[in-house]
């Protein structure tokens, strides 16, 4: 009896033992599921937010500033050419010559005594011959106002006074007793007096060598007026029929120097001008001088010279030639060539 107690009492503790592994393997088994459905831990430590924050970027080290520069680059300094010195600016420079720029402006010789090359780009040096201003008021106010009103005649009388080659007074004296060409084509005296240069006998150089870097000027005491191709070429009168436009042969062969002159001088204008002695009705003795000046244009022209070259202009009677006062009428009735 005792041992069948016994025996039961042990089963019951076996029993008992392992009720509770089995209770202790389920709650293993509960716990085991239970981690694997839960959310992971979070770490809650100091706070730090899950969400991501751009963190600023780091401050650039600024080491101190070393520009590393490149050498300097070699500069080619650039000397601008001095501006010329004209024959303009000489002229202007002197007070001797004042009123002969002032009237050459007008006629357009600024321009020309501005200009340090011609058309073809060449080099231009040449000499000015420039009346003073008491040259000019020597002249006369009329004889400058008619010039003004005939830009013909004022670029005739203002070429006289120019030569194409740079002429010094040096020079100048070296051509004691010859003659110089002028822009117009036409001879200008050249002669040495006392020491003093004198231009076709009437006007004395004053003022020397005002150089400029397109030629050279000299200051006069005398206008020069421009001689008559008459006188350059030993022009006899042209002779015509009596009260006649009609040109004699011996008219004709002497108007064969005039052909000469001006093929020979393509760049030379000319105003032709009819004179008539004061015998017979003055409006008559005009319209025969005009026809007279026509009769030698259409002469020239047929002679193969361009008619663009020539005017033809008749005086009549207003312009005799007096010898003491007297009138000398076979000198009166003349063709005067006036270059232009």
């Amino acid at each position: 009896m005792y041992e069948e107690d016994e025996k039961e009492e042990d089963g019951g503790i076996f029993l008992l033992i392992m009720g509770v592994l089995v209770l202790i393997l389920l709650v293993v088994v509960i716990v085991a599921r239970s981690s694997e459905d839960l959310p992971a831990a979070t770490v809650t430590g100091p706070t730090t937010s899950v969400v991501e924050q751009e963190s600023p970027a780091p401050e650039a080290t600024t080491a101190p500033t070393t520009t590393t520069q490149a050498p300097a680059a070699t500069t080619t300094t650039t000397t601008a050419a001095p501006e010329p010195v004209t024959m303009w600016d000489v002229l202007n420079s002197s007070d001797e010559a004042t009123e002969f720029a002032a009237i050459g402006g007008l006629l357009g010789l600024r321009e020309d005594l501005e200009a340090t090359v011609d058309e073809n780009g060449e080099p231009v040096m040449r000499t000015l011959f420039a009346p003073s201003n008491a040259a000019l008021v020597a002249f006369g106010s009329d004889a400058i106002g008619g010039l003004t009103s005939d830009q013909d005649a004022a670029e005739a009388l203002v070429g006289y006074h120019f030569l194409d080659d740079p002429l010094t007074a040096a020079d100048l004296v070296g051509l004691d007793g010859q003659t110089v060409t002028t822009r117009t084509g036409l001879p200008l005296a050249v002669n040495v007096d006392g020491g003093n240069v004198t231009l076709n006998d009437v006007s004395t150089v004053t003022i020397t060598d005002l150089v400029a870097d397109n030629g050279v000027v000299h200051i006069v005491d005398v206008v020069l007026e421009p001689p008559t191709l008459n006188q350059v070429l030993g022009l006899e009168n042209i002779e015509f029929e009596v009260a006649s436009a009609t040109i004699t042969a011996t008219g004709q062969e002497t108007l064969q120097l005039a052909v000469a002159f001006f093929s020979e001088n393509p760049d030379v204008d000319a105003q032709i001008e009819g004179h008539t002695d004061t015998d017979g009705p003055e409006t008559g003795n005009l319209e025969l001088s005009q026809a007279r000046a026509e009769s030698v244009v259409a002469f020239l022209v047929n002679a193969g010279l361009d008619v663009e070259r020539f005017t033809a202009i008749g005086f009549g009677e207003t312009q005799p030639i007096l010898v003491d006062g007297v009138e000398d009428k076979e000198a009166s009735r003349r063709i005067q060539f006036n270059a232009r």
